[in-house]
């Protein structure tokens, strides 16, 4: 499992493991029932407190990416096919309102910031 947190980018650290394993699980890279490292593991790794780790975990339960077995740790969950391209889509929309928010904050013309779209797609 890989998770790199970027410091620079203003977003919070949960967000960021939550965004990097819901995409893992989502393009396979995390397997179906895979168990994944403790909290306090990835806290360690990442040289984090467990707080962040928590909150991530606890927005990917809650979503449908992982649960957790007492005694025996947390696991990715089996999402069918129609489930993962509904996840994608909404993860996608996601980012696509937040930087459009971002755009119109700096004034960026629509047409300027669609053209900025099409250049990089």
């Amino acid at each position: 499992m890989d998770i790199v947190l970027n410091q620079t980018l203003g977003e919070p650290i949960y967000n960021q493991i939550y965004s990097q394993i819901s995409r893992q699980i989502l393009n396979g890279s995390i397997k179906a029932d895979e168990q994944l490292p403790t909290i306090r593991n990835i806290a360690n790794e990442l040289r984090i407190s467990v707080i962040p780790v928590k909150m991530a975990w606890d927005s990917l339960e809650k979503k449908g990416f992982i649960y957790t077995v007492t005694g025996r740790g947390t696991f990715a969950k089996k999402i069918d096919n129609t489930e993962i391209e509904k996840l994608r889509k909404k993860d996608i929309l996601n980012f696509v309102e937040e930087i459009c928010k971002k755009a119109r904050n700096m004034n960026v013309d629509k047409d300027e910031f669609l053209e900025m779209i099409e250049k990089n797609y």
